[in-house]
C-alpha cells in the first residue's frame, strides 16, 4: 500500500496517513475512531469494529445512504492495511500483536463550524507495536472530574475525548491506583479513563448504562452478549458510585487489554478488596473464544 500524501480513494472516501491543516479531525474533532487490537497482521472482533465505526459515522452524520460504504468494504481496508503493517515491521519488532487506529473523518473544510455534508470522508489509518502485560490487575480511584451529559454523542467513540485527557491528567496526580471511575453530575458509574467497568454484587452482574454519556466498547458489546450466550444475568442500570463499594468483584474492559480484573478500589480514604480469581476466570473464558473467532 502506498504509504504518501494521499494513499488511495476507495469510493466515497480519502484514505491517507498525513492529514492536510485543512482537516476537520485536526480542527474540530470531527470525526470518529476505533482502537483494535491485531495479533500477526489479524484484528481481534474486526466485525464489531467495523459495524461500530459505520454506525457512529452515520449517527454523526459523516458517512450517509448516497455514499457506496459496506461493512465488507472497510473490513478488507483494515485487514489490507493491518497485513501490511505487520509485514513491513515483523522483522525488526519484538512483539507479534499491533495496536490499529482508524479514524473517520468529515471531509476538509475552510475555517468555519458548519460543514460540507456531501463531501469525501477522509480515513485515517495508523498502527504501532504493543506489548500486553499477562495477568495484570489494576487499583481504581475515584475522579473528582464529572462527566458530562450529551444523549447525542452518548456511546459514540467520536474524536472529542477531552474530558478522558482531563482524566488521564487528573490520575497522573494518583500515584497509589491505575485508574479512575468517572461518574455524571449526580456520582452515577460510567466508564474508567479509557475502559468500561463491570462489577458484581450478591452474585449479581451490572454495567454502566450509557444513554447519556460515556463509549459503549466493543468489548463491552462483546462480554453482554458472552454473557447472555451463557446465561449469564446482567443488568445494565444507573448506580451510584457508592454501589462499588459493595461488590465482591468488578473488572475493566477495552478492545486492547480485554479484561482486567479490579484488585482494590480506594474511596473515601478508604480501601475496598476485590475478589479477581472470578473476573480472572472470566477474561480466560472470554480470550479463549476471541481467539476461536467467535464475533
Amino acid at each position: 500500500m502506498d504509504h504518501g500524501h494521499r494513499m488511495t480513494n476507495l469510493a466515497d472516501f480519502v484514505i491517507t496517513e498525513k492529514p492536510s491543516l485543512k482537516n476537520r479531525a485536526l480542527n474540530y474533532g470531527d470525526g470518529c475512531f476505533t482502537t483494535m487490537l491485531s495479533k500477526k497482521g489479524h484484528v481481534e472482533l474486526l466485525d464489531r469494529h467495523v459495524t461500530r465505526l459505520i454506525s457512529d459515522g452515520k449517527k454523526l452524520h459523516i458517512l450517509h445512504n448516497k455514499m457506496s460504504v459496506s461493512v465488507n468494504d472497510l473490513k478488507q481496508l483494515i485487514q489490507n492495511f493491518t497485513l501490511n503493517s505487520y509485514e513491513v515491521n515483523k522483522d525488526n519488532a519484538e512483539t507479534e500483536w499491533q495496536i490499529v487506529k482508524f479514524i473517520i473523518a468529515r471531509g476538509d473544510s475552510d475555517r468555519g463550524y458548519a460543514p460540507s455534508l456531501h463531501s469525501y470522508p477522509v480515513i485515517l489509518p495508523s498502527a504501532q507495536n504493543y506489548y500486553p502485560v499477562a495477568n495484570r490487575s489494576t487499583c481504581l480511584g475515584l475522579a473528582k472530574m464529572r462527566l458530562v451529559e450529551q444523549p447525542i454523542l452518548s456511546g459514540i467513540k467520536h474524536l472529542n475525548r477531552l474530558e478522558q485527557v482531563m482524566a488521564k491528567i487528573e490520575l497522573a496526580d494518583h500515584t497509589e491506583v491505575d485508574d479512575l471511575v468517572l461518574t455524571n453530575a449526580k456520582g452515577m458509574m460510567i466508564e474508567l479513563t479509557s475502559s468500561n467497568i463491570f462489577y458484581c454484587i450478591a452474585g449479581q452482574w451490572h454495567t454502566p448504562c450509557l444513554d447519556k454519556s460515556g463509549v459503549n466498547g466493543v468489548m463491552r458489546q462483546f462480554i453482554l452478549d458472552y454473557m447472555q450466550r451463557n446465561h449469564i444475568h446482567c443488568v445494565v442500570n444507573e448506580m451510584d458510585v457508592s454501589a462499588l463499594v459493595s461488590a465482591q468483584t468488578a473488572f475493566c474492559c477495552n478492545a486492547v487489554t480485554q479484561i482486567v480484573p479490579v484488585s482494590h478500589f480506594n474511596i473515601d480514604g478508604r480501601c475496598i478488596k476485590f475478589n479477581i480469581q472470578s473476573s480472572a476466570l472470566l477474561a480466560q473464558q472470554i480470550s479463549l473464544e476471541i481467539a476461536k473467532g467467535v464475533e
